[in-house]
């Protein structure tokens, strides 16, 4: 069977829209289901922001050690652990990247984000040759205009107010589950933004080496590409990202006893059940993991 079967075999009977793309590194075999599709990133975008962050590292116009102090005005709902910790905590920006990769803190994103410039990382994304991929719209963003306040100025998108509007609303937006004005990407771009990591071309082969380490340890989407793979025989590298009716998981697998390595690239839009959704990426990635080591 060929790997395009097996991802098709894997997708069947989902309720939405799904892009994936897989690649393995050494052999280079591909295969794609709507790979040039556009997706909401969701959480997905913190990658593109690490490596902005790292490559302003490299010119020293930032700093890992560099210190900020937690105000209530830095906190964003949804994913995280910084809304609920106390005013005044004083955090490195190394601290704030690994919680952004790690537990997906929307509040440690946007203060990297704040830090780096969306403009910064949009131009590294032209740079490495991405021409789909964009980041637009912060964590704040994103959630305000889910439950219908995107229009209000950015001082007054308090996580009070969201705690308070959030009871009971039904999350739609207008632009932030869609492709237009979003974040977004391929899943075909986004397999190539992480083969530039693997490859140490996205930043310098040290940052790249750090990004993936941070990556390494991500907790989020434990039911998606690690699901059904053997923990003690594989190592994943990833990213995830999560809104209503949107569930992506993108990163790298190491098969432990050959040293192979695969990308996997899932991003599903529209859902009617997300956890369907989740099983569906979990099914593909048992079905390419199974593939690679047969």
């Amino acid at each position: 069977m060929a790997l395009i079967d097996v991802l098709n075999d894997a997708v069947s009977g989902l309720e939405g829209t799904l892009g994936v793309s897989v690649k393995h590194l050494e052999t280079g075999e591909t295969a794609s289901i709507n790979g040039g599709d556009l997706f909401p990133m969701a959480s997905v975008f913190k990658v593109p922001v690490i490596i902005e962050f790292f490559r302003q590292l490299e010119s020293r116009t930032v700093s890992l050690d560099e210190k900020k102090m937690l105000a209530e005005a830095d906190k964003v709902p949804g994913s995280g652990i910084l809304k609920e910790l106390s005013n005044g905590l004083e955090l490195t920006y190394g601290d704030l990247l690994r919680l952004m990769m790690i537990l997906s803190d929307n509040t440690a994103t946007d203060l990297v984000i704040k830090r780096v410039g969306k403009d910064r990382v949009n131009a590294t994304i032209r740079s490495l040759g991405l021409e789909e991929t964009k980041v637009v719209a912060d964590c704040r963003d994103i959630l305000f205009d889910l439950i219908g306040l995107g229009d209000l100025p950015d001082e007054e998108k308090t996580l009070a107010l969201f705690t308070e509007k959030a009871q009971g609303t039904t999350l739609v937006g207008t632009w932030s589950l869609g492709v237009e004005e979003n974040d977004v990407t391929t899943s075909s771009e986004m397999l190539r933004l992480l083969e530039m990591i693997v490859e140490g071309k996205a930043a310098s082969r040290e940052s790249c080496n750090e990004i993936m380490e941070i990556m390494s340890k991500c907790q989020t989407g434990g039911n998606r590409i690690p699901k059904y793979l053997p923990r003690a025989e594989m190592k994943l590298t990833h990213k995830t990202g999560s809104l209503p009716g949107i569930r992506n998981d993108a990163g790298l697998v190491t098969i432990q006893a050959t040293g192979e390595r695969y990308i996997l690239s899932c991003f599903i839009k529209g859902a009617a059940d997300v956890y369907a959704a989740e099983e569906t990426i979990a099914m593909v990635s048992k079905s390419v993991y199974k593939y690679f080591t047969k």
